[in-house]
């Protein structure tokens, strides 16, 4: 184990487990100095390497994006980028360019795509259980030793929150907290269209924030409900008990309601809340995303009162030639059972499933 002021970090085979304590910056020093090597080698070859000598990207266009991204984080993230560069070699604009690395990364033709099962109540052998795809560019597959779980313990009381994804993105993309409140973002663009604000805080940012304050479902609604989206998404949020999915474009944000199957709700990339009254999207020109959808509803059926761990890893790891959901996109996969703060990780290609005690990182207060 390797440690640094306050901070800790271990691997979990190729995963990065880091444990940060402290004020912001401090957390971010602690970051930055733990996971240095990961963070340059984002930076060398997905931004240098990649972005500008492979695709011929700009890099001074690349630095506004991302400078841009970073305008308008609240100022505790932007704390945790600054410690981040003090301790680990990299100027603040090189720390801000891999933390927007898959925006910049992402064209039209290729963004994120995600897939997100829930199954609960009557579908399940004991208790609620997430599964989760995290669908990106393949060639992401190269940072498969750089995927970090990064659990913030923060000294101003907000609540101990983890996020999970590469090294160097302070935000969430899939996250827990110590209440055992599970979250996980899909892109929503075939459905809510492709504007992108950067006058608004980033939805991803926000998240973060929902994580640290919210020590329920219902608190983590309300934050729904005040916040505006700057691109459109669709996120998945768990306790130990039920599951709910947000659609959320850039001018509302609906919770989906499911009258026809209690206790199952699967997420890809489109909005399937009739009230929207929106065409399904042509499946082809959006990454399959109602396969995708249809084939784990069909899975989740069939095994309907026997889905555990065990077994939604099994439908994770079906392919979509097979009737499941992964694709050559999937660059790493979850199954959570938010319940007893237990994570299962899989990184395809590099590493099997694992299990990870995510109690004994967040280390809930008791109430």
């Amino acid at each position: 184990m390797e440690s640094f002021e306050k901070g800790t970090k271990r691997r979990e085979g190729a995963i990065n487990i880091i444990d940060l304590h402290g004020t912001w910056r401090e957390m971010g020093r602690q970051y930055g100095a733990l996971m240095a090597s990961e963070m340059k080698h984002i930076y060398e070859t997905a931004i240098i390497e990649k972005l500008v000598n492979g695709y011929g990207y700009d890099i001074e266009k690349m630095k506004d994006r991302a400078r841009k991204f970073y305008a308008n984080y609240p100022f505790r993230f932007k704390e945790i980028l600054k410690g981040m560069s003090e301790t680990s070699e990299m100027s603040l604009e090189q720390v801000q360019l891999v933390n927007a690395v898959e925006l910049l990364a992402a064209t039209a033709l290729d963004l994120p795509q995600c897939t997100g099962i829930a199954a609960w109540g009557d579908y399940v052998s004991e208790t609620l259980v997430y599964g989760r795809n995290y669908d990106y560019l393949p060639w992401f597959k190269e940072f498969s030793c750089d995927i970090v779980i990064a659990c913030y313990h923060p000294a101003d009381g907000s609540l101990a929150t983890a996020t999970m994804g590469y090294a160097g993105e302070i935000y969430v993309v899939n996250g827990m907290n110590e209440k055992g409140i599970y979250l996980e973002l899909n892109n929503g663009m075939p459905s809510g269209g492709a504007l992108w604000y950067d006058s608004r805080v980033p939805s991803v940012a926000a998240l973060f924030q929902f994580l640290l304050d919210g020590a329920s479902l219902d608190e983590i609604e309300s934050f729904f409900q005040t916040t505006k989206a700057n691109f459109a998404y669709i996120i998945g949020v768990s306790d130990g008990q039920t599951a709910r999915c947000y659609e959320w474009p850039v001018f509302e944000v609906k919770r989906r309601e499911s009258h026809s199957r209690q206790g199952l709700t699967v997420l890809s990339n489109h909005f399937t809340e009739f009230s929207w009254g929106l065409p399904r999207p042509e499946d082809k020109t959006n990454w399959l995303t109602r396969s995708r959808r249809q084939n784990l509803l069909t899975l989740a059926k069939h095994f309907k009162g026997a889905i555990d761990s065990k077994t939604m890893m099994k439908m994770m790891d079906t392919r979509i030639e097979d009737l499941g959901a992964t694709t050559d996109m999937t660059v790493y996969q979850m199954v959570v059972v938010p319940e007893h703060f237990k994570i299962w990780f899989k990184i395809p290609d590099t590493q099997d499933w694992t299990e990870i005690d995510m109690k004994a990182i967040l280390n809930p207060r008791d109430e």
